[in-house]
């Protein structure tokens, strides 16, 4: 099984799940699309990703809400202070992580976590189907009740796999999830046309290099250089991200890199700072083949005239 990076802090998204109600119909994608995290004016009812490349449409009423950690790439729900703890409900969440295991894995692979924050765990569905293009993907509800508030809950999940990278739509709600609700999840569309590499200019090619070499080098300190002081990406500081690269087993520093390579799909200069999008092609000791990777942090900034990671902080 191929070793890849901070699996183990999927659980911090999944506990901190908010829940769902009733959907409106979702809109149409526009032609012209650009990731909702760079957009000036995000399209309301439109969720754009960078790479993998795809959208999922909402109602368009919804509100962007907090993300949920470092895997979460966006959350949007109706606002509900009348509910204790405030939370949003119904919310939607989108995340997006490596993994090696097929799809067959994935209630499996999830259960421990529900355990954490949930009791009378029961499995209402967990069946194989496919997205509207024939992409094999993969259904599970379940129904709990929270262990904190005791209120009955639905999480309805979608997972597709794009490689090795999960991208998962999850709908929670306090009852049996709607066929509305299930149109928002099965909404995701890939578009692989907008993969295609772009250049960069001569310096941030330079960083992603360097960073690359450091990384297939082993040495955890050359790695964290490329690392801004106020680094964040959903909540993980550079401290902590230091302690995952040296210490958590499924990092490709612990596995032995062979390779690792930037591929940029999304470049978007902003002052100091630049959005990046795109993918780590990474081969480790003992893999076959080389496996694309997320460029999950998003910004880089150019702090004394060195470009390092900044996070998806706004």
């Amino acid at each position: 099984m191929r070793k890849l990076i901070v699996l183990s802090l999927l659980t911090a998204i999944v506990l901190l799940a908010a829940g769902f109600s009733t959907a409106t119909h979702a809109q149409t994608p526009p032609n012209d699309l650009k990731p909702t995290f760079i957009s000036p004016t995000p399209t309301p009812g439109l969720y754009v990703n960078g790479w993998p490349a795809f959208t999922v449409t909402y109602p368009k009423e919804w509100v962007e809400a907090p993300l949920l950690g470092p895997f979460s790439v966006f959350r949007v729900g109706v606002a509900r202070p009348d509910l204790s703890p405030p939370t949003f409900m119904p919310s939607l969440a989108i995340i997006v992580v490596p993994n090696p295991l097929p799809l067959e894995e994935w209630a499996k692979w999830f259960m421990p976590t529900f355990l954490q924050f949930g009791t009378d765990i029961k499995v209402l569905s967990d069946k194989p189907t496919q997205l509207k293009d024939g992409t094999p993907a993969r259904e599970l509800e379940i129904e709990y009740a929270e262990k904190t508030t005791g209120r009955k809950a639905n999480q309805f999940g979608l997972m597709a796999k794009k490689g090795l990278v999960w991208v998962t739509i999850w709908l929670n709600t306090t009852e049996k999830a709607s066929e509305d609700l299930k149109k928002i999840a099965s909404s995701i569309t890939f578009q692989p046309d907008r993969e295609k590499p772009v250049q960069v200019p001569p310096d941030v090619r330079a960083f992603l290099d360097m960073y690359c070499a450091d990384m297939v080098s082993g040495d955890v300190k050359a790695v964290m250089v490329h690392f801004s002081d106020r680094f964040l990406w959903g909540g993980m500081s550079k401290p902590f991200a230091e302690q995952v690269f040296r210490n958590d087993p499924n990092s490709p520093l612990r596995q032995g890199l062979i390779s690792y390579e930037a591929t940029v799909t999304v470049f978007e200069p902003r002052g100091d700072k630049a959005y990046v999008d795109g993918f780590f092609l990474q081969k480790t000791k003992g893999d076959t083949n080389a496996v694309k990777i997320p460029i999950f942090f998003q910004q880089i900034i150019n702090e004394h005239g060195q470009w390092k990671w900044f996070g998806n902080q706004k």
